[in-house]
């Protein structure tokens, strides 16, 4: 115990940020540790983010994270991680430091600092620090809160106000291709989405074009996050998710909001991928329920139009929504990229008729 306290007493010694910066070297032989995880955590709360607890309660830190940081120590850290992240070292004792300073339940300064972070990193095209950041997507949820936010502020600092994509965000998928990845699968969650709001809200016009460029540029790219994670021992890899469901809606559900040249152009992008697409044991690129998501949106406005007195069969957006999401469907049944395909082909089938989905749904219930 003794060690323990001289430990902190040494850090307290330190003004900031050389205290952060010597706890992080610290780190790596504490979280290698299995009994002294707790201290670790004590140290990053302490020492890295300057956390506080009312009562000075250190077990209370990590989940009340009272900070005394201010902006100028914020940028300081920032500073601190991009250049500890720099530094040659093992991937795994990486990605461990990263998941311990940002888990899946972060403090409103620890998110607001990770956003800002990962931001620097893509401006900076900091490799090894997009790699962890990738990782650490992939074993919180891609999808989850935290993951949303970094996707949304990456949107915010890139793209809500230029015109076209700028050159870090056109390197990205260069750079960190699994980082690059697995934000394709938050951002598509965040647009033409209408669980989230209720309306289906189209991507800044750049994004789509950068999310175009990167998949047409590599069609390869969406399997990125099959690529096995390196994680410290006895770390389980989370299941991973790729962008091909997020993206396939965003062009089918396009022609009910926009007639923009750029869906029609991911649309061919994304059909090309599902053709060279290699086969994972692990798991499926499409889940049905992913799917359902589309055909529930389609519903949705069908009903809209007959309550208008329009027959489906007669819109030109319904046609083209449909006419897309056949070719994307029949691809990837022949392929057998879709799992519960039964139940997708039976949801299928109670949408208004369409002359190229009922080719595609009687040839695959013959099979």
């Amino acid at each position: 115990m003794a060690a323990i306290g001289d430990g902190k007493i040494s850090l307290r010694k330190l003004d900031y940020p050389m205290c952060a910066v010597e706890a992080l070297s610290r780190l790596e032989g504490l979280i290698a540790s299995r009994n002294k995880q707790n201290l670790a955590m004590q140290i990053i709360s302490e020492f890295i983010f300057l956390e506080r607890s009312k009562d000075g309660d250190m077990r209370k830190m990590q989940t009340l994270g009272i900070s005394q940081m201010n902006i100028y120590q914020e940028f300081q850290l920032i500073l601190a991680l991009i250049e500890y992240f720099s530094r040659p070292g093992r991937d795994a004792t990486r990605n461990a430091i990263f998941l311990s300073l940002f888990g899946s339940h972060l403090t409103p300064q620890r998110s607001r600092l990770l956003s800002r972070l990962i931001s620097t990193a893509v401006s900076g095209s900091v490799a090894p620090l997009l790699s962890s950041a990738g990782t650490w997507m992939q074993q919180v949820g891609c999808k989850s809160p935290p993951s949303l936010e970094v996707a949304q502020s990456i949107v915010s600092d890139f793209i809500s106000f230029s015109r076209k994509t700028p050159d870090q965000l056109k390197q990205l998928p260069m750079v960190g291709p699994h980082f690059a990845a697995n934000f394709m699968v938050a951002v598509a969650d965040l647009y033409l989405n209408d669980k989230r709001g209720g309306v289906l809200t189209p991507p800044p016009d750049a994004l789509l074009d950068a999310i175009t460029e990167w998949t047409t540029e590599n069609p390869l790219l969406c399997q990125a996050p099959q690529q096995a994670l390196v994680l410290p021992a006895g770390a389980i890899a989370m299941p991973f998710a790729t962008p091909l469901a997020g993206l396939l809606r965003w062009v089918v559900l396009a022609p009910l909001v926009s007639n923009r040249q750029a869906y029609s152009n991911l649309h061919l992008s994304l059909l090309h991928t599902l053709m060279q697409l290699v086969p994972s044991g692990e798991s499926t690129p499409l889940h049905a329920q992913d799917l359902l998501q589309i055909v529930t949106s389609l519903q949705k406005y069908c009903a809209r139009l007959t309550e208008a007195k329009v027959a489906p069969e007669e819109d030109p957006a319904y046609l083209k929504c449909m006419e897309r999401f056949a070719q994307a469907v029949q691809i990837a049944l022949a392929s057998n990229y879709i799992t519960n395909q039964i139940q997708l082909l039976c949801v299928l089938e109670t949408l208004p008729p369409h002359t190229l989905m009922k080719i595609v749904l009687a040839t695959h219930r013959k099979l």
